[in-house]
């Protein structure tokens, strides 16, 4: 549960990362990816993202990372699921890239297969839209009659087929937008950002 990893929990970053974004600034931007490695880098490692690594070893390429997505992530952060298949393809390809390579030990790979929830974990956090899909989540979560999902690494176009998907479902329950927005609403005190990905995560994590 989220609650359990108080301060470093999906909900503190999303509560300072609502604080701290404007129309001209952002948690990348030069002025503030120092304090949000900072807070990602805790929470993570709270969470141990980094297994079964340390996160010594990983603490280097995740800050070039984020150095390296900052551009892109700016044109992301204020789509949300709904809209998630209108982003353009370079922009999240860049991204699972970058991210992808920080637990790898050799960054960046041409097949682009990547350890899916050390890849999604941190988008998660920064970005909201998508679940960090570790592997209970994975278990799960709806087939969608995607083959491999529960294995532990996925290449882009999986990750970009299962997300679209999601939003896919949830366009045809609106009433579930709804719930969620008002959740947001009263966990955030705004629903012009939902974190729509990490409420689903959220949701197949404690999934009975």
């Amino acid at each position: 549960m989220d609650f359990e990893t108080y301060p470093y929990s999906f909900c503190e970053f999303w509560k300072w990362k609502l604080r701290t974004e404007t129309k001209s600034e952002h948690i990348l931007d030069a002025k503030h990816v120092k304090e949000t490695y900072d807070k990602l880098s805790q929470t993570l490692k709270k969470w141990q993202w980094n297994r079964p690594y340390s996160f010594l070893e990983l603490a280097e390429r995740l800050k070039d990372a984020l150095e390296k997505i900052r551009d892109a992530y700016n044109q992301i952060r204020n789509y949300s699921l709904l809209e998630f298949n209108e982003i353009p393809n370079e922009l999240l390809e860049l991204i699972w890239h970058e991210l992808g390579g920080v637990k790898t030990g050799e960054g960046k790979n041409l097949s682009g297969y990547y350890l899916v929830m050390g890849t999604t974990k941190p988008l998660m956090f920064l970005w909201g839209q998508t679940l960090a899909f570790d592997s209970r989540v994975r278990e799960r979560m709806q087939r969608f009659n995607i083959h491999g999902l529960s294995d532990n690494y996925w290449g882009f176009t999986k990750w970009k087929k299962v997300v679209v998907r999601f939003q896919e479902s949830l366009k045809r329950q609106p009433e579930v937008v709804d719930f969620l927005r008002e959740v947001s609403r009263k966990e955030y005190g705004t629903d012009s950002i939902v974190p729509y990905g990490q409420f689903l995560d959220l949701y197949y994590w404690t999934k009975h």
